[in-house]
């Protein structure tokens, strides 16, 4: 069976590279991009919503080539973006990866290595109205273990259609505001099967009565858990919705629903009563699914004396009452775009807590019939340190010149505070203290070299350090020849 996948894979990667090459239509989570792109936010640059990811390349070129440059180091940080799109949209690529020992610290936005070692063959290829990513990962000593060496994740197939991206594949997902981790949607988890749809370009409306919304975007999600041992074959359905009313308010709606699954009902009743909400009843009959919903939202303070400052906040609820969530988790933030001696440089606070009501009660990211939580693999699929946990984080980022840049963070986080047994990312009460740094010198303005360092202490573990290295080098297609 492991030939034959691996014979299909071999198949696929050689049928995907003699396909033509344009445009990236969807953009993967990215760490630096992202910053690069929160940074022309706040210079008033450009305007574009980075609360939901996957990002569209579309919407990335619109804003761009709308983009209002008035100095040197804004025209630096806009070129950066251009370049991350080049390496993105890379039409063959190997990256390596290999790092001492496991973090043993939250996960941060956009870090995709699952296991100590892994080597990657990535392949992107498509059109105006379709594109395509085949990534074959081998791992080696898995963080993260899910029973197999070889896998396919943050692959993707997706057509365009009507200004909507349609796509297919097990991609990562991430929604929210926060620097370092989504309240309900975050990326610490190996990446759920299933479809995507979202808009391809976010303008506003045309009509006078809708367009007071302004620019807008929304995600609609459907897929299957792996290896969820307490309800096999559970599904996993979330919608989200972003506007900008305003130039510098950004408003968003999130709502994620586990449903279905070996023995419970995948019923189109049972769907709807689900995702209206009327099951809300401690009987494993009538409660028909587990829910979290919640509400995000970005202030943009340039607007007001220029100002490179944006506030961010994030709560959600384990159930509802009075048709808004309840039992409540918490984030909230503050950052700052700026430059020093004419480098772009951008710093952040972050507080987050996944109590109950800031109380430790067990309920955060657990339910009594999907009593694996809401975790893939036994890791959380919203916010890195999983349920009842507090942290606060201080983190930055400067780039030197077009070919370096340093980012770091430091932080505190109490962690499973509730002893729970579904959090395998951490699986004890602790409290951590960390300070982590990456620094990525680019070999050649397609090829990323990353070398990163941390140090914690742990009170179950004790102090601990480590380094990893990664690499990502393009290749030449002919190789495939």
């Amino acid at each position: 069976m492991k030939h034959k996948y691996l014979k299909f894979i071999s198949t696929a990667v050689l049928s995907v590279v003699s396909l033509p090459v344009t445009a990236q239509g969807v953009i993967l989570n990215n760490e630096n991009l992202r910053t690069d792109l929160n940074w022309l936010n706040h210079q008033g640059v450009i305007q574009i919503s980075t609360s939901t990811w996957p990002l569209s390349g579309d919407e990335i070129q619109r804003v761009l080539s709308a983009a209002k440059i008035k100095n040197s180091t804004q025209q630096k940080v806009l070129n950066s973006v251009k370049a991350s799109l080049v390496i993105e949209n890379e039409p063959l690529k190997l990256a390596l990866f290999a790092e001492t020992d496991p973090q043993n610290v939250p996960q941060k936005f956009a870090d995709e290595q699952k296991s100590q070692y892994q080597a990657s063959l990535e392949v992107n290829a498509g059109g105006t109205q379709w594109d395509a990513k085949l990534r074959v990962n081998a791992e080696k000593d898995p963080i993260i273990n899910h029973g197999h060496d070889v896998n396919v994740e943050g692959s993707y197939i997706a057509g365009k259609l009507w200004n909507q991206w349609l796509i297919a594949g097990q991609i990562p997902t991430y929604w929210g505001p926060g620097h370092e981790g989504s309240l309900i949607r975050g990326d610490a988890s190996r990446p759920v099967y299933g479809f995507t749809a979202q808009r391809a370009e976010q303008q506003a409306f045309d009509s006078k009565w809708l367009s007071w919304i302004g620019p807008w975007q929304y995600q609609a999600f459907a897929g299957q858990l792996d290896d969820y041992s307490a309800i096999p074959d559970a599904k996993l359905l979330g919608f989200r919705l972003t506007a900008q009313p305003l130039p510098y308010l950004e408003l968003g709606a999130s709502r994620i629903l586990q449903w279905g699954g070996e023995g419970r009902s995948e019923s189109l009743d049972s769907l709807w009563n689900a995702i209206k909400g009327n099951d809300n009843f401690y009987d494993g009959d009538l409660d028909k699914s587990n829910q979290i919903a919640g509400f995000d939202a970005r202030l943009n303070l340039n607007q007001w004396g220029g100002i490179p400052i944006s506030l961010y906040g994030q709560y959600v609820g384990e159930d509802e009452a009075g048709l808004l969530p309840s039992k409540k988790m918490y984030l909230a933030g503050i950052d700052y775009s700026s430059q020093f001696n004419n480098l772009p440089l951008q710093v952040y606070a972050e507080w987050a807590d996944t109590r109950t009501n800031g109380e430790v009660n067990g309920i955060s990211y657990n339910h009594y019939i999907y009593k694996d939580g809401y975790y893939q693999h036994g890791y959380p699929l919203g916010h890195a340190m999983g349920g009842d946990g507090q942290m606060l984080s201080l983190g930055g980022d400067i780039r030197f010149d077009p070919m370096n840049r340093l980012n770091g963070r430091v932080l505190v986080a109490k962690v499973n505070q509730s002893d729970s047994l579904t959090n395998h990312a951490f699986t004890q009460k602790d409290e951590i203290k960390a300070i982590d740094l990456t620094w990525t010198h680019y070999l050649k303005p397609n090829a990323p070299l990353k070398l990163n360092g941390w140090v914690s202490d742990s009170d179950v573990y004790g102090q601990d350090a480590g380094v990893s290295l990664s690499v990502e080098i393009p290749l030449d297609r002919s190789l495939f020849y």
